[in-house]
């Protein structure tokens, strides 16, 4: 090989290793890029489905529209088996009322336990209270305390249900609903436990008595009427204030009742 020969062939090497150089140079730069654009979409997509229920996420089982379709399955299955039994010694208004009462019940003690749990994970995380300024900063580390609820859930439900075989002032009250329906009772908490650990929280309507059937919320139970004689099963709603997801049952007045009640 001649010397000119050589010079070429080193020549050709060189430029060949910078070449490699910078290939490696930009895989790395755009594996970076793609890393952060990445990382941006993810922050954009918590602070977009952060407390935003109008963005459902198709993959959840448990998403607030199935929710409500078990929320409803309830008071079909074991609310009725429940009222059947109870009704063998009691009058069919009074356990229908003695139900209600029960899930009211959970459903507040079940909140403020789920409401609890995310504080204690918010501040074992952050090691304090964030003020309002703050929170929008972390967003995404807030979207990851939702999915730990939902993700240790079932221990939650387990803790929840025993907590409440625990707690007098449930059992003194509602022991006839635990000896009949218990069944009922579990699926309260399973199902109120979901509903509080949803982002934004879901809410039952329990509504009130003596009101005009709001009858786009409300359907009737055994008779029609304008005015509430009392509410057999709430309503469920997306989020506080928010679109109906399943309409509860109101049975109302008798129509000479409510006759006599306007004169």
């Amino acid at each position: 090989m001649d010397v000119n020969t050589q010079r070429l062939v080193t020549i050709i090497s060189e430029l060949q290793y910078e070449l490699d150089i910078t290939k490696r140079k930009l895989q790395a730069e755009m594996a970076e890029k793609e890393r952060i654009l990445t990382r941006l979409s993810s922050i954009a997509g918590s602070k977009l489905t952060h407390n935003n229920p109008n963005i459902a996420d198709l993959s959840d089982k448990n998403r607030p529209q199935k929710i409500g379709e078990m929320f409803n399955e309830l008071y079909d299955n074991e609310w009725t088996d429940t009222v059947d039994s109870m009704t063998e010694t009691m009058e069919e208004t009074e356990v229908i009322t003695k139900l209600r009462k029960a899930l009211q019940y959970v459903y507040t003690k079940t909140k403020r336990e789920a409401e609890d749990q995310y504080r204690s994970l918010q501040n074992a995380l952050f090691q304090r209270d964030l003020r309002k300024s703050e929170s929008e900063n972390f967003i995404p580390i807030y979207k990851k305390i939702s999915e730990l609820q939902k993700e240790v859930s079932s221990i939650s439900i387990t803790n929840a249900k025993q907590s409440l075989r625990e707690d007098s002032e449930f059992m003194l009250p509602f022991e006839s609903v635990m000896i009949y329906g218990e069944p009922f009772v579990n699926r309260c908490v399973e199902l109120c436990w979901m509903m509080h650990i949803q982002d934004p929280p879901m809410v039952l309507d329990f509504g009130s008595s003596a009101e005009i059937v709001d009858k786009n919320v409300f359907r009737f139970f055994t008779r029609s009427g304008e005015l509430v004689d009392f509410v057999v099963w709430p309503a469920v709603l997306l989020h506080d204030n928010g679109p109906l997801i399943q309409k509860g049952v109101v049975q109302p007045f008798k129509k000479h009742t409510e006759k006599n009640s306007k004169r």
